[in-house]
């Protein structure tokens, strides 16, 4: 309660004075005084001493300016463009050697496994070759690992080959010979093996690695229909062999001049024929390829079916 009373009188007072200056008039002396100061301020602007000084600050400015345009030109190196080299296959060791003259620096950021290339040596680079950049500009390598990245071991074992086949695929390892051995499992893992040695699920790998594998042919003289390959794709006609618990043969391909050509071309032959008798699982099927589309006969019905 007393707190709000010393609240009111506080703004009565504010309120009272605020009046009183309100109500004070505004006298001729004040008025002078003004007019004294405008007319000062009027005469020192059309001051020669003004004028020099206004002068003095616009050529002051002026420099400054230029002089951090300058500045910044010569610090920032503008206009001044050096074309990036092309690093491509530089040996690690030798990259200070041939950077040491052309006014750049560089910084091996990464190192990716490559078995296509030699070990060691650059296979990227950020900015690319022929780019315009400026001096001291930092060039960002990536070079070739000198040993691949281990994997896990996948577990083919009582996988079918078409299985086994895509997984080896999915881990980065590649698929290597086929033994075939009787057993009540057609066409099912039997063992894993790498360089002649039994590997464990698991166990961590090279990335690439060949894998061998044993395979399930059934007991006895079992046999199984010959596939028909004609008209596939290499990679499918492959596929499709595996599948069926048969063996690569021989791939001849005439008119293939490039890896990309065997990929994209199609088989118009195979031995032995579709319309061949019954064969032994892990039998080898050999096949005739062709890039020209007039070579691979008409699929017939009866092929179809088998």
């Amino acid at each position: 309660m007393y707190a709000d009373k010393n609240c009111s009188r506080k703004i009565i007072h504010t309120f009272v004075n605020t009046s009183l200056l309100i109500s004070i008039p505004i006298t001729p002396i004040a008025i002078g005084v003004g007019k004294t100061v405008m007319r000062n301020i009027f005469l020192f602007i059309k001051s020669t001493r003004f004028r020099i000084h206004f002068i003095i600050s616009l050529v002051a400015g002026f420099v400054i300016l230029w002089v951090s345009f300058k500045s910044l030109n010569i610090f920032t190196h503008h206009g001044i463009a050096i074309t990036v080299p092309d690093f491509s296959n530089i040996k690690t060791e030798d990259i200070g050697k041939f950077i040491a003259d052309k006014q750049l620096r560089f910084e091996v950021v990464d190192s990716v496994f490559d078995s296509k290339v030699a070990a060691g040596v650059v296979i990227k680079q950020d900015p690319e070759k022929n780019s315009s950049v400026k001096q001291k500009r930092i060039i960002y390598l990536t070079v070739s690992a000198k040993m691949p990245p281990l994997v896990k071991m996948p577990n083919l074992v009582d996988a079918s080959m078409r299985q086994a086949l895509a997984l080896i695929e999915s881990y980065g390892l590649k698929a290597g010979k086929r033994e075939y051995r009787a057993d009540p499992c057609v066409n099912c893992v039997l063992a894993q093996i790498i360089k002649g040695k039994k590997v464990e699920a698991g166990t961590m790998i090279p990335k690439g690695s060949i894998i061998d594998v044993v395979i399930g042919k059934g007991e006895g003289d079992e046999k199984i229909n010959i596939p028909c390959m004609i008209g596939l794709p290499h990679k499918d006609a492959l596929d499709k062999i595996a599948e069926n618990g048969l063996s690569q043969g021989a791939v001849i391909c005439n008119d293939c001049k490039t890896s990309a050509d065997k990929e994209n071309a199609k088989v118009y032959k195979q031995i032995p024929d579709c319309s061949s008798d019954m064969i032994n699982p892990g039998n080898a099927i050999d096949l005739y390829l062709s890039i020209k589309t007039k070579a691979i006969p008409p699929t017939s019905d009866a092929t179809d079916e088998k």
